[in-house]
């Protein structure tokens, strides 16, 4: 009986092969592209609710409030004193001394990422809890940095004010409540549903480091019923890349964190990333879904009401 010869593969047949295992690889790359992100939105969440029970710690042990860096006050519950914008890393080297007198630029230049290096000095974070892994962010690599009170690599003592884009900003994913005026204080007392923290914003990265400009409010921002992909470029960059903003993981006065497709959270339901325009509403949703964006001009900002959130950078 003559036996039957293997056949190999032809070269049709092999094509077919490699276009099918083309096609199935270009069906599972975007979804395991989307898991990783989901992953990393998750580390993300992780490590803001890791720095609010590092917050509720330090509360426990400082009359019940989270850092707040020490800075001049001022007697208007809408403008601080305190100049915080472009201002990560500057005299990270020293204590401020608010008593020191008004022309005493430790107690007038204060970044409010001053707050998060409270526990990274004290051991209760690591610098990298302070990067989202979705960001291009990366840690500070500083040996000691119980030496320091904020971000920023090397000595910047004699320097007004650092190379803060490529240092402190982009060592730190996350923004904070701005804490220098009256109201908002960030405080276990606060409502809980209150927005203390979030990943940093649409407007840090064009003040921080002069780089393109954020998107201008106007008559034509999405509303409180807008869907969420019209809220792309006033979301934060960390999730998606500037303009193109999938939402942003926010952490709550209860430490508890929660993913928000829009900016619009806390317990005002307003855009955590501006301060109300006024108290009163008069101009019906833009007076907290639009509020008043931090830029130059408007660079000494405070909340201007006890459940305005506003988070910078």
């Amino acid at each position: 009986m003559r036996q039957r010869k293997n056949r190999g593969f032809t070269l049709i047949e092999l094509l077919v092969v490699v276009a099918i295992i083309a096609l199935l690889i270009s069906i599972l790359l975007p979804s395991l592209a989307r898991a990783r992100e989901l992953s990393k939105r998750t580390v993300c969440a992780a490590n803001l609710k890791g720095t609010g029970t590092g917050f509720s710690t330090y509360a426990v042990a400082n009359n019940d409030e989270w850092p707040i860096p020490a800075h001049k006050t001022t007697s208007d519950s809408g403008v601080t004193a305190v100049q915080y914008i472009n201002r990560i890393g500057a005299k990270r080297g020293v204590l401020n001394q608010p008593d020191a007198g008004e022309t005493n630029s430790e107690s007038l230049n204060v970044s409010t990422t001053r707050a998060f290096w409270y526990l990274v000095r004290s051991g209760a974070s690591s610098p990298k809890s302070f990067v989202c892994p979705s960001s291009e962010d990366q840690p500070n690599t500083d040996d000691n940095p119980q030496d320091y009170w904020d971000f920023g690599r090397g000595d910047s003592d004699t320097d007004a004010v650092p190379n803060s884009f490529e240092e402190g900003y982009k060592q730190c994913s996350y923004g904070y409540q701005v804490p220098f005026g009256k109201n908002g204080r960030p405080s276990p007392s606060v409502d809980q549903d209150m927005a203390l923290a979030a990943d940093k914003g649409p407007y840090g990265a064009w003040l921080e480091g002069r780089k393109d400009q954020p998107p201008a409010f106007s008559n034509d921002i999405p509303s409180s019923t807008s869907a969420p992909d019209d809220w792309k470029r006033w979301n934060s960059p960390n999730h998606g890349g500037a303009g193109e903003g999938e939402g942003q993981n926010v952490m709550y006065a209860d430490a508890h964190v929660d993913f928000v497709m829009t900016p619009l959270a806390g317990a005002a339901k307003d855009n955590i990333y501006t301060r109300w325009t006024s108290t009163t509403m008069a101009n019906g949703y833009r007076d907290r879904v639009q509020g008043t964006p931090i830029t130059d001009a408007n660079s000494k900002l405070a909340p201007l009401g006890s459940t305005d959130s506003f988070i910078y950078p």
